[in-house]
């Protein structure tokens, strides 16, 4: 009997991709790619793709340059068939400078969909849950699935937390674009969406982010933030399990009540 994963692909449309292999997560079944254009479906940019057959992770490395399909479907798109092209590696610019946990927020200065500039002056006292997003991102299972976990985590806390989503394609996403996609996600007054000259904060938190052509950096990372606006946690990727998230806001509601 085939798997679900195989029956999944067979009623999935799939798309021819190369590219460069930015880092790799054989536990969450992931690699970061740099990737060219992918022709009727989205523009060159670097995104994380899980793969079907997590065998194929073990000699990716960094830079190292690849061929793929991408089989999408309506709730998750898949990496098949991923194999070396044989040329030489690519040279990576240095990873950013990420905060250590219990360091301080930087200092930013963003604006979000209402047009209003956005501090951390303006949260302080308040436990923060951070990400990154934008919202053309066409793959179901990293900005749709990331939205949809603050979209829950906004049902169950309320007030209780703050929310930033922060763009990595901050070109596109205006406040007015960024006020539709917040009315997507039925957004509250406590999830702001940003836009503005995010690299600063996306570096200082781990989100793999620069500005190449056609190009978007998206490593997808969640931070949250305590009272005291320091870095408490981090979680790598799009594919945590939604509890993971409410059980690390839930200690620090309790622990800082």
């Amino acid at each position: 009997m085939p798997n679900l994963l195989s029956t999944l692909v067979l009623f999935a449309h799939t798309y021819p991709v190369d590219g460069i292999v930015v880092a790799v997560d054989p536990q969450a079944r992931t690699m970061l790619v740099s990737h060219r254009p992918i022709p009727h479906y989205m523009p060159a940019m670097m995104m994380p793709f899980r793969v079907e057959n997590p065998a194929v992770l073990q000699p990716l490395h960094p830079g190292a340059r690849i061929t793929f399909d991408l089989a999408v479907t309506k709730s998750q798109a898949l990496a098949r068939n991923v194999r070396a092209t044989g040329d030489p590696d690519a040279a990576l610019p240095a990873p950013p400078q990420k905060l250590a946990i219990g360091a301080p927020l930087p200092e930013f200065a963003l604006t979000d969909q209402h047009g209003r500039t956005v501090t951390p002056a303006d949260f302080r006292g308040q436990i923060v849950a951070i990400d990154f997003i934008y919202s053309r991102c066409p793959l179901p299972d990293v900005c749709p699935r990331l939205s949809a976990n603050f979209a829950m985590l906004q049902r169950r806390f309320g007030a209780n937390i703050t929310l930033l989503s922060v763009t990595v394609d901050p070109d596109y996403d205006t406040p007015a674009v960024l006020a539709d996609y917040a009315r997507r996600w039925s957004a509250g007054p406590a999830w702001h969406f940003l836009t503005g000259d995010v690299a600063p904060l996306a570096a200082a938190l781990g989100e793999i982010y620069w500005a190449g052509e056609g190009s978007i950096g998206h490593n997808s990372t969640t931070c949250i933030i305590d009272r005291t606006g320091r870095l408490a946690a981090v979680i790598e990727g799009s594919n945590y399990r939604p509890d993971q998230l409410v059980n690390l806001i839930s200690r620090q509601l309790e622990t800082h009540p």
